[in-house]
């Protein structure tokens, strides 16, 4: 049976917690910080701060907890540099995401905060559908946006491919803060509560932070329950 833990914080703001593989109230490490509010699900606990500021502990595990970021590169044929970055001006971006419709380039992804830091430089995705590509990842097709193809046939008139770079969280086992522009409201959080891995009709894995601001206003937070990889 997995380990879970039981968070509950004390009239002096200090988070514990209950292991169910032990027996005794453990205090939590950045012990200096004072809590209003916790809430827990699997792998992971949120917080209310008395600086009113939502912050995220992840339990560490021997895996570790990465996300892929992915941006494609878009290429055009024309009779005279053959398949090149001159798009024509009713073309997707040179880099987009999948879509074609967002501006993507390389150098456009950051760290979401100081948790996370990138595991490598970009690399090429060279697989297409569980198959290798023999063109250093280039997939074609007769026009943006239509049905790709790992080979490259005389009508290809179109081509694009998939650069791939992972950020690893780092910041396990202690209170680590959430961005202020991804909770901004008026006034402060008063209380949060985390679920929705169960609802019907949910993607799988999707987790929802709620919280209620003092005068009474509601945010919702969708994202991704953490998982190692």
């Amino acid at each position: 049976m997995p380990v879970s833990l039981l968070w509950a914080v004390d009239v002096y703001g200090r988070v514990y917690s209950l292991s169910t593989g032990g027996g005794l109230w453990e205090q939590c490490r950045d012990a200096h910080m004072e809590f209003k509010r916790v809430t827990a699900a699997q792998q992971c606990c949120w917080g209310i701060a008395c600086d009113n500021n939502i912050y995220l502990n992840l339990h560490a595990s021997d895996l570790p907890v990465r996300y892929q970021e992915e941006t494609y590169e878009n290429q055009r044929w024309n009779p005279v540099d053959s398949f090149s970055d001159r798009l024509l001006p009713s073309d997707r971006w040179q880099w987009s995401d999948v879509t074609g419709l967002q501006h993507q380039p390389l150098d456009g992804f950051l760290l979401p905060s100081d948790s996370w830091e990138w595991e490598g430089d970009w690399h090429l995705d060279e697989n297409f559908e569980g198959e290798p590509t023999e063109k250093v990842g280039w997939t074609y097709a007769i026009d943006f946006p239509a049905y790709y193809t790992k080979d490259k046939k005389w009508n290809s008139c179109v081509r694009r491919r998939r650069w791939l770079r992972y950020r690893r969280y780092r910041s396990m086992d202690t209170w680590a803060k959430i961005p202020p522009q991804q909770t901004t409201l008026p006034d402060p959080f008063s209380d949060i509560s985390c679920g929705g891995w169960k609802i019907n009709e949910e993607p799988r894995g999707r987790l929802s932070l709620w919280a209620v601001s003092l005068q009474g206003k509601k945010l919702l937070l969708t994202m991704e329950r953490p998982a190692a990889a």
